[in-house]
């Protein structure tokens, strides 16, 4: 039986307290999504790691963003379940759950945005044609322990080993650091924990998706 519930993620360095766009935004989430909605924070987080699968060495080094790119690959193959960011939802996510637990697809989300621009810099030799075989990082539900999350979750884990010495010298200082948008020795790019990872799995596995949920609000939800 699939997980139904959405995961939205808050978690950094000084418990920022969420502005009134995010509160709004989660709000709504809890109201329209017609399934239960838990947000993981610096307090319930480890009800959530799983014994034999702690957090890695290196994520108390990381950025507020790449902490939460960090969680939902691990929620999405540990727990699967439905994830979110914090924005507007004014739909049930119930016929999306349906239909996913209905097929033998992995999971269920909106298309990426049209154009190579949808792809990091990196990617768009291999996939800026190919935007259309992709999914959106904003929201989804995924099964658990599939091969599309098992090889998200190690590669993830992976790239955590190879990083970890840098991370443990240049650990982030603000929750949006990443070595391609500031001047810092914090040693990843913006992409490279999630969307370098997450954008070649769903070419990879594209007919294994399903890509019809509603494309997420992308403007005044900060």
């Amino acid at each position: 039986m699939l997980n139904r519930k959405i995961y939205c993620f808050w978690v950094g360095h000084n418990n920022q307290e969420m502005n009134d766009n995010r509160k709004s935004g989660l709000a709504s989430l809890f109201v329209n999504s017609k399934v239960e909605v838990i947000l993981v924070d610096n307090e319930n987080l480890l009800s959530f790691i799983l014994e034999d699968y702690p957090l890695h060495e290196g994520f108390e080094y990381l950025s507020d963003v790449h902490k939460a790119d960090y969680l939902r690959t691990y929620f999405m193959y540990h727990h699967g379940g439905g994830y979110s960011d914090i924005k507007p939802c004014s739909w049930d996510w119930n016929p999306y759950f349906d239909a996913l637990e209905n097929s033998t697809a992995f999971g269920i989300g909106a298309p990426e945005d049209e154009g190579e621009l949808s792809v990091t810099p990196r990617q768009r030799p291999l996939l800026g044609k190919h935007w259309d075989k992709l999914m959106t990082n904003d929201l989804y539900i995924f099964k658990p322990y599939t091969a599309f999350t098992a090889k998200w979750y190690h590669k993830m884990i992976s790239i955590m080993d190879e990083k970890l010495p840098l991370l443990k010298e240049h650990p982030a200082k603000n929750s949006r650091e990443a070595a391609d948008t500031y001047v810092t020795q914090y040693p990843i790019q913006w992409g490279e924990l999630l969307l370098e990872v997450f954008h070649p799995l769903c070419y990879q596995y594209t007919d294994r998706l399903i890509k019809t949920m509603p494309y997420p609000v992308t403007i005044n939800y900060r």
